[in-house]
């Protein structure tokens, strides 16, 4: 049978990108590359400027763009001020705050962090998707998340309607980020070459898993007397110096109760080094062995054992 080649729509360059394939095949070279076709045995072309061809399976990139679009960011990639997680707005929607004073040394003084300081709790007053999407737009501040799907605001009923209009349209999972936006738009497009495609994006990935991690935590603060952890840890996180690819995880824990004077507390394994790619699973660790995690800021009496770091 002769070979067809078709011309990539738009949902399917989004799939099978470059980069996508390069995330794939470790021998790909994106370089030199006069177009990418499919052909009619669900192969990428890859054509060459020289005129050469090179075929690729179609179903392990299919995989790369799911999981490289689902991926889950480090701890501190979405935590504002003070370690804040996301902040609740309205009609089951989340402010998502950008890591920006996690990103590196000095950042916390950038225009951006700055504005989400002055901005991270003054939501509220905002009343519309509108609005808070340009507040956010303005200096880079985050994102508006709703997994669980967004809910229609409160409307006064009006004395000329006969009955009320239920709306059955189940709330379906939304974010304001350009990745989510783009698979929402293109989605009808890309379930043609992955049917049970649904949107998603990483910012979806990192809320589950802190929401998760929450949940964990506040079922272990519930099981202790009084709500008070006799079993504790407390951590702090120098973001990456200048040059350097990760920062510094600090961790320092106390069997004496989460009040315990900082002479009662002891550093973990001091003699190995932690950055932000391991918080996700030392604190799942600490959870798991009945310690409670504590951002360093909450207890007052052992702030100050950090500030050397």
């Amino acid at each position: 049978m002769e070979l067809q080649l078709q011309q990539l729509s738009e949902a399917q360059s989004l799939i099978y990108s470059r980069s996508n394939i390069r995330r794939t095949y470790s021998e790909f070279d994106d370089t030199d590359i006069t177009g990418i076709y499919l052909d009619n045995n669900d192969c990428l072309i890859i054509v060459r400027n020289d005129g050469s061809q090179q075929c690729y399976p179609t179903d392990k990139v299919r995989k790369t763009f799911a999981n490289f679009t689902t991926r889950l960011p480090h701890f501190f990639a979405y935590l504002g001020p003070n370690f804040r997680g996301p902040s609740i707005w309205r009609n089951n929607c989340y402010i998502m705050h950008k890591g920006w004073h996690y990103q590196a040394q000095g950042t916390a003084n950038l225009v951006n962090a700055q504005a989400q300081r002055r901005w991270v709790d003054k939501y509220s007053l905002l009343d519309s998707e509108e609005k808070i999407k340009a507040a956010l737009n303005s200096f880079d501040l985050g994102y508006l998340i709703s997994p669980d799907g967004k809910t229609a605001g409160y409307k006064t009923p009006s004395l000329a309607d006969d009955e009320v209009e239920e709306d059955d349209e189940t709330p379906q999972p939304y974010c304001s980020c350009g990745s989510f936006q783009r698979q929402l738009n293109l989605s009808d497009q890309i379930r043609k070459d992955i049917p049970d495609f649904q949107p998603s994006c990483k910012h979806m990935t990192w809320f589950a898993r802190y929401r998760q991690f929450l949940s964990a935590r506040s079922e272990l603060i519930e099981s202790c007397r009084g709500h008070m952890a006799e079993t504790a840890t407390a951590w702090y996180y120098a973001p990456p110096a200048l040059g350097k690819e990760h920062g510094k995880l600090s961790i320092i824990y106390t069997k004496h109760g989460q009040s315990a004077p900082l002479k009662m507390w002891r550093h973990y394994k001091s003699q190995e080094s932690f950055n932000e790619t391991h918080a996700w699973d030392l604190f799942d660790n600490m959870l798991e062995k009945g310690f409670v995690p504590f951002p360093h800021t909450s207890l007052i009496q052992i702030a100050h054992a950090f500030k050397a770091n």
